[in-house]
């Protein structure tokens, strides 16, 4: 089984800090755990413990890795365009407590946003 928790909620209640912490703490205690940063003004890193050096060299996920296909309904959807695994592997950033970090939700460049 791999659980999956997402932290969500009004701007200022502390959800980085919560996300942060409780990926810490499941790393720490052997899990692997992915965490993904998906807000404007990424600050995970930091509540991870990355090193100033260490955020300044984080890669955005591209939205190429995303292709839209239509299902049999006629309904558009989202799929990876390759494995969940490897995305970790080419964007992830790896914290001082194993926790590996991936950025979405940045603009690529204006007018893409």
């Amino acid at each position: 089984m791999h659980p999956k928790v997402a932290i969500a909620g009004k701007g200022g209640t502390g959800k980085t800090t919560m996300a942060g912490t409780l990926a810490r703490l499941f790393a720490q205690r052997g899990h692997e755990v992915w965490a993904i940063d998906a807000d404007s003004n990424p600050n995970l890193a930091s509540t991870l413990g990355l090193s100033e050096d260490a955020q300044a060299a984080l890669r955005p996920m591209p939205r190429t890795i995303l292709e839209e296909t239509t299902d049999a309904e006629g309904k558009r959807k989202l799929d990876l365009r390759i494995p969940a695994r490897d995305i970790v592997v080419q964007y992830g950033t790896e914290s001082p407590d194993r926790v590996r970090l991936l950025l979405m939700g940045q603009v690529d460049h204006a007018g893409s946003g």
